[in-house]
């Protein structure tokens, strides 16, 4: 009677075992599928954001600042020279878009102070601010997207943790 209880134990816990490692296996198959089938909104909603704050850095080195007269548009003082501004730009876009942005700004005209006059006319138009998730197109997995709004398709692309801007098409 011992032994058909001891074997009777020892079946119970084989099955339990062998059950609870089918319902784990379930468990990650499911997960995986679930990111496969595309993005979640969680995941849109960082990416989204991303582009927002990443046009927010844009504004905070080339549309924070005027001359004296209040209406000449000038570099922000922190980012007077290239290298600085291309680099603080770098944590939001690829180093190529920042150089780009930069080129699009930078002029050769100087206050009488020493200050750079930038262009006035934005890079965004139209501003990607002015835009709500629901009015742009997110497609592609979490690791690479596109983001397109009116007028303008963002590429975006999980590095280090975070989505930066790999490309820009007007």
């Amino acid at each position: 009677m011992k032994k058909l209880l001891a074997l009777l134990t020892i079946f119970s816990l084989l099955f339990a075992v062998a059950g609870c490692s089918s319902k784990k296996e379930e468990t990650t198959n499911k997960g995986t599928e679930e990111k496969a089938a595309g993005l979640t909104d969680t995941v849109k909603s960082k990416m989204y954001n991303s582009v927002r704050v990443a046009e927010l850095k844009v504004n905070e080195v080339f549309h924070k600042e005027t001359a004296g007269d209040g209406e000449i548009p000038i570099i922000n003082g922190s980012f007077a020279e290239d290298n600085k501004a291309v680099e603080f730009l770098s944590k939001y876009y690829s180093e190529e878009v920042a150089k780009d942005i930069y080129a699009h700004y930078a002029t050769v005209k100087k206050t009488a102070e020493g200050q750079m006059i930038i262009n006035a006319e934005p890079y965004f138009t139209p501003s990607f601010l002015e835009t709500s998730q629901q009015d742009v197109t997110i497609e592609g997995d979490e690791k690479k997207a596109t983001i397109k709004s009116a007028g303008m398709t963002y590429h975006v692309e999980l590095k280090d943790g975070q989505y930066i801007i790999t490309s820009v098409e007007k």
